[in-house]
């Protein structure tokens, strides 16, 4: 079932506490959202997997029968892992009660909420997204009411999981961690070796690569690499005229690791893709 991104109806009845902002369901291409969202979002993956990265380095892997819920503001980008599409449903909340409501059904922020039977979500995921059209102000209660029972079905098929939430090092390290994430953030389209971001942070390079796979599941190359390649869809979005070899020189790579390396990260070439993307959005 595919479900391209719909906007309600804005202000139908401002004064209703809780209120549809968004709906859709496709196979999901990388997105970036340094600012986060407008409004809480609700994302169930129905098929395939995808990766999510927060701000201070944290990464979620999100599959098939899992959900992730963000609150409004929270920095964040996510994209696909090779194999299989992912297949992502998601809706915006908004409404003064809409992350009150959340929590108020036991509904962590933040983190992987497995499901116990997603494919169930699919039918009320279409009908919101059916109603998302209608502008009559007298259905916005209607819209309202069954955004409730979503979220209620949602809580009622969630296997919440009472684990630490903490990475598995000590708080100086974790502080390193956010320090070394956050220098590859500012300077990825750089020559960057890991002995200059071990250095940065004052570890020897085998303890820093250690203990950052050890916290995020990553080697510190696969983070840097991730960063680079999902500039490199920004730039082939923004400006698709853009030579691959130019995207290439820009992130510091040479151009044929670099279309190795986005090869392998999509299933597919970055002319190719660039094409397909341009192709789909009628350029």
């Amino acid at each position: 079932m595919l479900l391209p991104f719909r906007l309600s109806a804005d202000d139908l009845n401002p004064r209703l506490p809780l209120a549809l902002y968004n709906v859709g369901c496709h196979e999901q291409h990388p997105i970036s959202r340094p600012s986060g969202y407008l409004v809480p979002q609700c994302f169930i993956a129905f098929r395939g997997k995808g990766r999510v990265r927060f701000k201070d380095g944290k990464s979620l892997t999100i599959g098939a029968g899992q959900a992730l819920i963000l609150p409004a503001g929270q920095p964040h980008e996510y994209y696909a892992l090779p194999g299989e599409p992912w297949l992502l449903g998601y809706i915006g909340f908004k409404g003064r009660i809409a992350e009150e409501l959340i929590t108020g059904c036991g509904l962590p922020f933040s983190t992987e909420i497995c499901l116990t039977d997603a494919e169930a979500l699919l039918n009320p995921l279409k009908q919101l997204w059916e109603l998302a059209d209608q502008s009559e102000t007298s259905r916005a209660a209607y819209i309202s009411g069954r955004l409730y029972e979503f979220v209620l079905l949602l809580s009622e098929m969630a296997e919440l999981s009472t684990g630490p939430d903490s990475l598995p090092v000590s708080s100086p390290a974790q502080e390193a961690l956010r320090r070394a994430a956050g220098y590859m953030q500012e300077h990825f389209t750089e020559t960057l070796q890991m002995s200059n971001i071990a250095h940065v942070v004052g570890y020897s390079v085998q303890h820093f690569m250690r203990i950052f796979r050890e916290a995020y599941g990553i080697t510190p190359h696969a983070y840097l690499q991730g960063l680079r390649l999902n500039q490199a869809v920004r730039w082939m979005e923004e400006y698709p005229d853009m030579p691959i070899k130019e995207i290439a020189g820009r992130l510091g790579l040479e151009p044929n690791y670099f279309i190795r390396a986005f090869k392998k990260a999509y299933g597919i070439a970055p002319g190719r893709y660039r094409g397909n993307l341009w192709n789909k959005a009628g350029l």
